[in-house]
C-alpha cells in the first residue's frame, strides 16, 4: 500500500485506521495542508451493488444537511472511476465501545450525563433537519482522545433516512439498539433514535443494554424510562432530553451547555402538539412553558386517554378559537440540493419540526410525544422524620428544581464498589456530609453541597465525591487515597446513619467514627492520635462505647432532621 496514495485531485491517503463490512477508513490529508482527515472508501467489490451505493450516498446526503460539534463533519464526496469515498473530519480517539472496555464496561453517572447530553443535542439538530440516524450504538460514537468529560462525535449515517424522501426505505439497524417499531416494519421517525438513546443510557450506566430504567441513579432513570416507551408517540423528543441533561452536565463539569437549535415553528395549518415529559424540567431560561392546560378528551386518532401530567410538564400554546378536529396536516418540506451519481440519486429534505413525518405512501401523520408519568415521588414528613416510598413502588424522581427538593433531608448508606469500604451521605437542605471507612484503617470525612440532583463534596487529602441523587438513592464516584471508586447507595432510617465521638482516654486523644447500617452492623474507625484501627461497638441508644476498658460517652450523630452535626 503506497504511503501517499492519491485520492482524487485534492487528497492523499495514508494508513488504514478502521474497517467495516461496507467500507475501509484511512487517514487522509489535503494536498494543500491542514488538519488530518478521514477517508471512508467503499470496498471495491461492493461498488457495483446498487443497494450498497445507495447507503453510501445516503450518508453523504445526511451529513451535508448537518452541522453540529457532536456530529462528524463531512468535507467532500469523491467519485472517480471505481472509487467512491467520503472525506470527513478526523477524530483522534476510540469508538465508545472500545472506550467502555477501557473503563471496565461502564461509566460514572457524570460521564453518562455528558455523553448522553451531547448525543441528544446532536440528534435534536439532525431531527430538525429531517435526518434520523437509525443505528445509534457505541460503535458509532467516537470519543476524542484525552477529553474530560468524554467529547463525542456521532458517525456512520449510512442507515440514516431523510424524512422528506418519499421513496426512502429502512436498511435495518442493530438488534438491541434499534427501536422495535422499525423491525416491525413501522415508518422511521425521530422517536426511533430516542429509543436507541435510552438503550445507550442503560448500557453506559450498568454495562448492559437491557435492564430496568428505574434502577438508574439520579436523573438518568426517568429519562431512560421515557426514552424506552414502547409507543414511539410517547417518547420525548431529543431536544427535551438534551435540555434536561445539559443542566446536569454543565453543573457537574463547570462548562456551558451546548447550544440547542431554535424550536421549530409549526405550520399554521397544523395544530400544536402537546409535549409532556415524565422527568423534571431543566432549569434553563429558555425555553419557558406555561402551566399545563386542563386534561383534554382523547382524540380518536390516538390510542388511549391522556396521561396524568405533573406540574412540571410543558404544553405548547393551544390554538385559539373554537376547537375543531384538525384536518390531516399537509406535507411540507423544502428540497435540498439533488446529489446525483450515475443513475443513483437522493433528495435531502428538511421537515418542518419533529412532529410531522412523511410515509412512503404519501400519507402523513402527526407525531404526538406524550410520555407516561408514574406516581410522583417526594419525601413525606411524618413525625418530623423524612419517610420515602418503598423501593418496590417503582416511582420516579421528584422535581429537583423545586423548593421542596431543596429541603430534602435524608441519609443514604451502602457499600462502595471494589470492596473499598462503606459510605454514608447525609443531605439536609442542600448541604451534604459524608463518611467512608473500611472498618480498619481507611477513612475520610467529606462536606459539600447536594443541589439540583448533583453531589459535590470534598475532604482532606484530595478526597472528593461527585455524583447524582434523588429522594431514594445516590450514585457517583468517590476518590479516596487517590483512587476512584463507584458507588450506588440507598436511603437508611434512624437509628442507622452517621455517628462520631471525640474524647480523652488515658491521657490520649481518641476520635471514633461509625456508620450504622439498617441490619444493625457497624463499620467504623477509631483514631488514637493519628493511629487508625477498628472502632469498638457503639451503643447507639446511649451514645456510649468502651475504649481500652474505659466507658466513653458523648457520641454525636449527623441528624438531618434537627441539624445536629451540620
Amino acid at each position: 500500500m503506497a504511503a501517499h496514495e492519491p485520492l482524487g485531485r485534492e487528497y492523499l491517503l495514508h494508513e488504514e485506521i478502521g474497517r467495516g463490512a461496507m467500507a475501509v477508513v484511512r487517514r487522509a490529508t489535503s494536498r494543500h495542508g491542514g488538519p488530518p482527515l478521514a477517508a471512508k472508501l467503499l470496498r471495491p467489490e461492493l461498488a457495483g451493488d446498487r443497494r450498497v451505493r445507495e447507503l453510501f450516498l445516503r450518508e453523504d446526503a445526511a451529513l451535508r444537511a448537518l452541522n453540529h460539534p457532536s456530529i462528524v463533519g463531512l468535507r467532500d464526496l469523491i467519485v472517480e472511476g471505481g472509487t467512491l469515498a467520503l472525506v470527513m473530519e478526523f477524530v483522534d480517539g476510540p469508538n465508545l465501545r472500545r472506550y467502555l472496555s477501557m473503563r471496565g464496561g461502564r461509566l460514572t453517572p457524570q460521564e453518562v450525563v455528558a455523553v448522553a447530553a451531547q448525543t441528544a443535542a446532536a440528534l435534536a439538530v439532525a431531527h430538525e433537519r429531517g435526518v434520523v440516524h437509525l443505528d445509534l450504538k457505541p460503535e458509532n460514537l467516537l470519543v476524542r482522545r484525552g477529553s474530560v468529560p468524554p467529547d463525542i462525535r456521532i458517525t456512520d449515517f449510512g442507515v440514516a433516512v431523510l424524512l422528506g424522501d418519499a421513496h426512502h426505505s429502512v436498511a435495518g439497524g442493530t438488534p438491541g439498539y434499534t427501536a422495535p417499531e422499525i423491525f416491525q416494519g413501522g415508518p422511521p421517525t425521530p422517536a426511533a433514535d430516542v429509543w436507541s438513546l435510552g438503550v445507550l443510557l442503560l448500557e453506559l450506566t450498568t454495562g448492559r443494554p437491557t435492564g430496568e430504567p428505574s434502577a438508574l441513579p439520579g436523573p438518568l432513570g426517568p429519562v431512560a424510562r421515557d426514552c424506552l416507551a414502547a409507543d414511539p408517540r410517547r417518547r420525548p423528543p431529543a431536544r427535551r432530553v438534551a435540555a434536561y441533561l445539559q443542566q446536569f452536565a454543565g453543573a457537574a463539569h463547570g462548562v456551558a451547555p451546548t447550544a440547542l437549535p431554535p424550536i421549530s415553528v409549526q405550520p399554521a395549518d397544523v395544530e400544536p402538539t402537546t409535549l409532556a415529559l415524565g422527568f423534571p424540567p431543566p432549569q434553563l431560561p429558555q425555553p419557558t412553558f406555561p402551566p399545563p392546560a386542563p386534561p383534554q378528551p382523547p382524540r380518536a386518532a390516538f390510542i388511549g386517554p391522556r396521561d396524568t401530567i405533573g406540574s412540571w410538564a410543558g404544553q405548547m400554546p393551544p390554538a385559539t378559537g373554537h376547537h375543531q378536529e384538525p384536518e390531516p396536516p399537509r406535507r411540507r418540506w423544502r428540497r435540498a440540493p439533488l446529489i446525483t451519481l450515475g443513475a443513483a440519486g437522493l433528495v435531502a429534505a428538511v421537515a418542518f419540526g419533529l412532529n410531522v413525518t412523511a410515509r412512503a405512501d404519501d400519507r402523513t401523520s402527526q407525531l404526538v410525544t406524550q410520555v407516561s408519568v408514574p406516581p410522583q415521588v417526594s419525601p413525606v414528613e411524618e413525625g418530623g422524620a423524612i419517610q420515602t416510598l418503598p423501593p418496590t413502588s417503582g416511582v420516579a424522581l421528584p422535581p429537583l428544581n423545586t423548593p421542596a427538593a431543596e429541603r430534602l433531608r435524608v441519609t443514604m448508606a451502602g457499600k462502595v464498589d471494589d470492596d473499598a469500604g462503606t459510605l454514608a451521605i447525609s443531605i439536609r437542605d442542600g448541604q451534604a456530609i459524608a463518611y467512608i471507612c473500611d472498618g480498619d484503617r481507611l477513612e475520610a470525612w467529606l462536606k459539600g453541597t447536594a443541589k439540583n440532583g448533583l453531589l459535590n463534596l470534598s475532604g482532606k487529602n484530595n478526597s472528593k465525591i461527585t455524583g447524582l441523587f434523588d429522594a431514594r438513592r445516590a450514585a457517583g464516584e468517590i476518590t479516596v487515597e487517590g483512587k476512584p471508586h463507584r458507588f450506588e447507595i440507598g436511603v437508611v432510617r434512624k437509628p442507622s446513619g452517621l455517628y462520631r465521638l471525640s474524647s480523652q482516654v488515658q491521657g490520649a486523644r481518641v476520635n471514633g467514627s461509625w456508620i450504622v447500617l439498617p441490619d444493625g452492623r457497624q463499620v467504623g474507625v477509631l483514631l488514637r492520635g493519628e493511629q487508625p484501627g477498628p472502632a469498638p461497638v457503639l451503643d447507639v441508644t446511649g451514645r456510649t462505647t468502651t475504649i481500652d476498658g474505659q466507658p466513653v460517652t458523648g457520641a454525636t450523630t449527623i441528624d438531618v432532621d434537627t441539624g445536629e452535626g451540620f
